[in-house]
């Protein structure tokens, strides 16, 4: 049944990214080739291929995507991970995907923000996803590590 539930959840995360990509695609050319070189002297390290700031700022989310991820990582970071068994760290992962499935449905945004937070979600989906399966504490620390930067580059 988890199974089941990951497998549609995947499915429904892969179908957003690229609906909204091929959606965006046209509208945001003109913006990306603006940005392209200046984007170029400000990427983050952060082991994020193409997560940059938006001209040394944040990116700004819409208020549905912030809530998402406050609630995503409050719920997250005030665990004790390590004394989490498999089991737990497994639900923490379930409870992720649910509320990643909540943000995905209710995705408006557009624009080069929107095209910013798809480059996040390219690697936290995986993460959460890994998470959700193995319970492991390698992925735990990588959902982690997401939580923790997402501060960095959005808000």
């Amino acid at each position: 049944m988890k199974l089941t539930q990951i497998a549609i959840s995947t499915l429904i995360a892969t179908t957003f990214l690229v609906n909204c990509s091929e959606d965006q695609a046209k509208a945001n050319e003109h913006e990306a080739d603006t940005h392209a070189s200046h984007n170029e002297s400000m990427t983050h390290e952060t082991g994020m291929d193409g997560m940059v700031l938006n001209n040394g700022k944040k990116w700004e989310l819409d208020d549905h995507t912030r809530k998402s991820f406050a609630r995503m990582a409050g719920s997250f970071l005030e665990v004790d991970h390590l004394s989490l068994e498999g089991a737990g760290l497994k639900q923490t992962g379930a409870d992720l995907q649910e509320e990643l499935d909540v943000l995905i449905k209710g995705c408006t945004m557009t624009g080069e923000a929107h095209n910013q937070l798809h480059v996040y979600l390219t690697g936290y989906i995986p993460a959460v996803q890994a998470l959700a399966e193995s319970g492991d504490l390698e992925a735990a620390k990588k959902v982690k590590h997401y939580l923790e930067i997402y501060d960095d580059y959005l808000e």
